[in-house]
């Protein structure tokens, strides 16, 4: 028997029983088929998003699967384009806040000492300061717009990722294996990234997931309030805020987008637990080895 043959059905079963979990197929049907919404919904939209019709304020009919908004554009049309930004901003506001917490965290949990004490104490200063208060100091000074949300958004949780990698990194830093890369004298880029991440890798996967589930409510509540993404944009946030009028009237317009990002954030959220659930019964595996 090869080594392909001993570590391909491992990881099969590891995948088994991840799925096993009642959450994680839950979450993962869900994510599929909002993907599946956003990949091909564009292409499957009868109308142009932003076209505007003589018929505002219209009930679903043969023409208009969900009626149309107070422009007389076709909600449903809308909806099929709208779902790109609700999940590209969110997943590029965690990508920077995880690419920039990664490397402080192992830095400042490998070294220790006034480098930590440093990293310690803005870390503190940031979690104090309320996180729509920051991103509002923010959109005042560079204006409103998807980058400038994700960079927002991207500084508000670098702080909350840092610390968790921070306690990861002491955690596995006095373990044998980076003791012997000391020793060997390998370079601190190694013993961080080669040694220490793929070590802290469960804990990252867990916190992305979180921090997305998180990003996706931030910055929607955020293209509600009109400091994310601008109209006429068809983003499901920014539909909520333009058909809130029409909530006893015509509620079609306010329900299916708020709908659909509630379940774009329980998808992510189950796959989250899972991977806690999934992660902490192989960490109790191995302390009953």
């Amino acid at each position: 028997m090869t080594a392909v043959d001993i570590i391909v059905p491992a990881r099969q079963r590891r995948w088994r029983e991840f799925f096993a979990i009642p959450q994680a197929s839950i979450g993962v049907a869900l994510l599929v088929l909002l993907l599946l919404l956003v990949i091909f919904g564009p292409f499957l939209a009868p109308d142009e998003p932003n076209e505007i019709s003589d018929t505002p304020i219209l009930g679903p009919s043969s023409q208009h699967w969900l009626g149309t908004d107070t422009y007389g554009r076709d909600i449903f049309s809308r909806l099929l384009h709208g779902g790109s930004s609700v999940i590209l901003l969110p997943l590029l506001a965690v990508a920077a806040a995880m690419v920039l917490a990664t490397i402080i965290g192992l830095v400042s949990g490998y070294l220790g000492g006034k480098v930590d004490g440093a990293v310690t104490w803005v870390i503190n200063v940031a979690l104090a300061i309320p996180s729509y208060l920051a991103v509002l100091v923010v959109v005042a000074a560079f204006g409103t717009g998807g980058p400038v949300v994700v960079t927002a958004v991207a500084v508000v949780y670098a702080p909350y990722i840092t610390r968790v990698l921070r306690s990861a990194t002491q955690a596995v830093s006095p373990r044998e294996f980076v003791l012997a890369a000391r020793a060997r004298g390998e370079s601190l880029r190694w013993i961080l990234f080669r040694e220490i991440a793929p070590n802290i890798g469960p804990t990252l996967l867990v916190e992305i997931a979180l921090r997305f589930t998180y990003a996706i409510m931030f910055i929607a509540s955020l293209s509600f309030l009109g400091l994310g993404v601008q109209p006429p944009s068809s983003n499901w946030g920014v539909m909520v805020a333009e058909n809130r009028a029409l909530l006893l009237i015509h509620p079609i317009g306010v329900i299916v987008p708020a709908l659909l990002i509630g379940v774009l954030a329980i998808s992510v959220n189950l796959i989250a637990d899972a991977l806690t659930q999934f992660f902490g019964d192989r960490l109790h595996e191995r302390q009953m080895i």
